[in-house]
């Protein structure tokens, strides 16, 4: 079975034959470099006699430097096509960076035209290695002489430098199945043989196992690219005896496989990741849109929307990374979700100017009318409307926070000012509250202390000054009103112990309460509301009388009965003139 490799090496990867890479400093930190620091890093690397071998690194140095710069134009993407496009504003750095990345590309350009000449040139010394290998067979030289240009053929076959990758592998397939006629037609000597066998399979059994070890290379690429090379050594190597050929073969291709299929399940699993990536960014992007649907029509609903959308772009630029060719799309998807969400927002507050306007009038009247009632010392019925314009202006519409600050200072203000000046008067009051409480507490004990006499007359005069006395002090701490109940029972049973008749003793005790209701309308309204109800009532209950009157005969077993009626009614009749004094006592009050 003939030996042939599998793999065909990248351009990029393909090291010169005899020719040393140029060192390339792996301790720079790249992504440490400024973006002028990076454009002097690719300025170096133009200097590279083998622009291929630091390839991945110029296309490092150009992620990093766009990077930075969409960092510092706070842009949310950038791409070497769309600054094509907006050249009219490019960057200082950028133009000099694509100056200096243009004459990087243009130095790769001419060593790849250059190479390719020399890989032409290596062919045809190649193809004529070949045929002079195959003519050493029809040689009459000796043995030995005719091994010795063999071995030079060989040496000069493995001086020689890549050729195009297209030929490579019918070349190698070629060069070798003349070097095993070679070595079968001229049935070289078998200790000769078998040493230079003995040697190839060494060199050939280091190669299999260093290429068993890459398969346990964390780098997928570095285990890839040293394979390559692996790969190019095992060609430059004679043949094994035919016992080890087959093994020695198989044994490289199992571990060649192993690392092409980690090699190919990590760039499955990896484009599995980045589509993964682009669906996600998608599937935001609809979210977003969805977004403009919702049609808000207030302030802070705009803002709750906003939140949402802060939220998902930061998901969005966390789905990454994803396939380079579904950059633009992608970044198109999300610009234009993202536009027309902040173009409907914009158009919100565009029509809702001339509203904060008609808004902020509505809150100055509010704050006009609170500065007018600020001086008021009407505390109870002020206080009311300043608590309901508070409201008012809670629930009037919104008006941005540059536009109502000041308006707003002026509103607190104002009803600071009022509720102010009432505590400071209410807190007046209690201490006139204060001395209020001791002179009723002395008057109380002092009518505690009176006893009626034999003169009646006299007894209420005073009882009525008592009266007059206490209702002229003025009120007392609310903890302590209970003393106004002690000093009307006091005065209540001074009045029942009066030596006077029952009806006129009545009479007293309701002047007594008309006195006490005196001040307090709400009450007052309240005791005469009750004595027109009961007048309407002894006004039905007469008419139910006299109607009852209506149903008796003129015998003589219905006289009695209409007798008992009528006195009723005469009696109902004095009563509601007895309510009516009541009524008429109480509306002079």
């Amino acid at each position: 079975m003939s030996e042939a490799t599998q793999e065909v090496l990248d351009e990029n990867t393909i090291p010169e034959n005899n020719q040393v890479q140029e060192p390339v400093n792996k301790t720079i930190d790249l992504s440490s470099l400024s973006m002028e620091e990076l454009i002097t890093e690719l300025e170096n690397l133009c200097e590279i006699q083998n622009p291929y071998s630091v390839s991945k690194k110029s296309e490092e140095i150009k992620t990093l430097f766009y990077k930075s710069l969409k960092s510092e134009n706070n842009i949310e993407d950038i791409s070497e096509e769309d600054s094509e496009q907006e050249k009219k504003t490019l960057h200082p750095l950028e133009l000099k960076f694509k100056n200096v990345n243009n004459k990087f590309k243009k130095i790769k350009s001419d060593y790849r035209k250059n190479r390719e000449k020399e890989e032409n040139k290596n062919l045809i010394i190649k193809e004529n290695i070949i045929s002079d290998i195959d003519k050493l067979s029809k040689e009459e030289e000796s043995l030995k002489v005719t091994f010795e240009k063999f071995k030079n053929y060989q040496k000069k076959w493995n001086n020689t430098g890549h050729v195009p990758i297209t030929k490579s592998n019918d070349l190698w397939q070629n060069y070798h199945h003349h070097i095993e006629l070679f070595y079968d037609y001229i049935k070289i000597n078998k200790e000769l043989r078998d040493l230079d066998f003995k040697k190839n399979l060494e060199q050939k059994t280091i190669i299999c196992e260093k290429s068993e070890k890459l398969s346990n290379d964390k780098s997928i690429n570095t285990a890839f690219n040293s394979l390559q090379e692996l790969h190019e050594h095992w060609k430059n190597i004679g043949p094994v005896s035919r016992e080890y050929r087959e093994s020695i073969w198989e044994r490289f291709q199992t571990a060649t496989r192993k690392i092409n299929k980690n090699r190919n399940d990590y760039f499955l699993n990896k484009k599995r990741i980045l589509k993964g990536n682009t669906e996600l960014k998608s599937s935001i992007c609809k979210e977003i849109k969805k977004l403009s649907e919702d049609n808000p029509n207030t302030h802070q609903q705009w803002n709750n929307l906003s939140e949402k959308l802060n939220e998902l772009s930061e998901k969005w630029k966390k789905a990454a990374p994803i396939e380079k060719s579904d950059l633009k799309k992608s970044w198109t998807e999300f610009r234009e979700a993202t536009n027309k969400f902040y173009s409907m927002k914009n158009n919100f507050y565009k029509n809702r100017k001339e509203d904060n306007n008609n808004n902020l009038q509505e809150k100055i009247k509010i704050c006009e009318k609170a500065e007018e009632l600020s001086t008021s010392t009407n505390w109870k019925e002020t206080g009311k409307e300043l608590i309901q314009l508070q409201e008012k202006w809670k629930n009037s519409a919104f008006v941005p926070k540059n536009l109502s600050d000041k308006i707003w200072k002026r509103f607190r203000s104002a009803c600071n000012k009022f509720f102010d000046a009432r505590k400071k008067h209410y807190k007046l009051l209690d201490k006139e509250k204060e001395g209020n409480l001791k002179e009723k507490t002395t008057l109380l004990k002092k009518v505690e202390k009176f006893d009626v006499s034999n003169n009646p007359r006299e007894d209420i005069k005073k009882l009525k000054e008592f009266s007059e006395k206490w209702n002229s002090i003025g009120f007392v701490p609310k903890q302590d009103i209970q003393i106004k109940d002690k000093f009307d029972k006091v005065i209540s049973s001074l009045y029942n112990k009066l030596k006077v008749d029952k009806s006129e003793k009545k009479t007293i005790q309701f002047q007594i309460k008309a006195e006490r209701l005196k001040g307090n309308s709400d009450k007052l309204n309240v005791e005469k509301e009750l004595i027109r109800e009961e007048i309407g009532k002894v006004n039905k209950t007469i008419l139910q009388y006299e109607n009852n009157i209506s149903f008796f005969g003129n015998g003589k077993g219905t006289e009695r009965l209409k007798e008992d009626v009528l006195k009723n009614i005469e009696n109902s009749k004095k009563e509601i003139e007895e309510l009516k004094k009541k009524l008429s006592l109480l509306n002079k009050i």
